[in-house]
């Protein structure tokens, strides 16, 4: 089904569902949007979302408020990123998957959401956006996102290219590190039971590999073989 983005606020949008994204300390988001929905559910909403308790980060809840506009507010916890070194964007994408199942399964036709993570769970912007719509483009679910900043409303209008890979770098504990065309990095898991592709910042390739003799070099075709997963996967 089709999807939507918009800056209008999340309190004027029609939809049967609206999302809330919930801290570990049982609060809504500071981000945006979620703190709109927070401070017109007032403490009915904190309530709710106290009585529903802890959440496993990427899971989802649904309670319903009589002071929103809506008839079911879901609440979600998002990821946070951690250099991606905790598998961040997958389960991002496990994160919207059981989103759209919950609305499923609560007969939510339409929802309202933010754009998970991005912007204030320190996300790679263009990650996050990039899985919303995905994600979205994936389900029957009609979805319009809320775009917290004018910076998420570009990246949702901009297509996506995957970057190369133009060097290899090293490798660390179970990781290869390689250079991407667009100036930034990623890893890819040596075992080959794992499919592990993640993006990281520069300073942990310069300071995780430096320059260390005793590193034992990579043969070319694991090298190639690591490349041909990173071409592979969607991370």
């Amino acid at each position: 089904m089709s999807y939507t983005v918009t800056r209008e606020d999340i309190l004027n949008l029609e939809a049967d569902a609206a999302v809330v994204c919930v801290e570990i300390s049982l609060t809504a988001s500071d981000a945006p949007s979620c703190r709109r929905l927070s401070e017109a559910g007032g403490e009915e909403l904190a309530a709710a979302i106290w009585r529903q308790g802890f959440l496993p980060v990427g899971s989802c809840a649904t309670v319903e408020i009589r002071a929103l506009p809506f008839r079911q507010i879901l609440l979600c916890a998002a990821p946070r990123w951690c250099a991606g070194k905790s598998n961040e964007l997958l389960i991002l994408h496990r994160c919207y998957q059981n989103l759209f199942a919950l609305c499923k399964e609560r007969g939510v036709r339409r929802v309202v959401t933010p754009f998970l993570s991005a912007d204030y769970y320190r996300y790679p912007r263009d990650e996050a956006v990039r899985i919303a719509l995905v994600e979205a483009g994936s389900t029957d679910v009609s979805v319009t996102f809320t775009a917290d900043t004018e910076e998420l409303l570009a990246l949702s209008r901009t297509k996506f290219r995957k970057p190369e890979i133009v060097s290899y770098i090293g490798w660390y504990r179970d990781h290869a590190i390689f250079e991407l065309d667009d100036g930034h990095f990623v890893r890819v898991d040596l075992r080959p039971e794992k499919r592990d592709v993640a993006p990281i910042p520069y300073f942990e390739a310069c300071f995780r590999v430096g320059n260390n003799p005793l590193q034992e070099p990579l043969p070319p075709a694991e090298i190639a073989r690591l490349k041909q997963i990173y071409r592979e996967t969607d991370w």
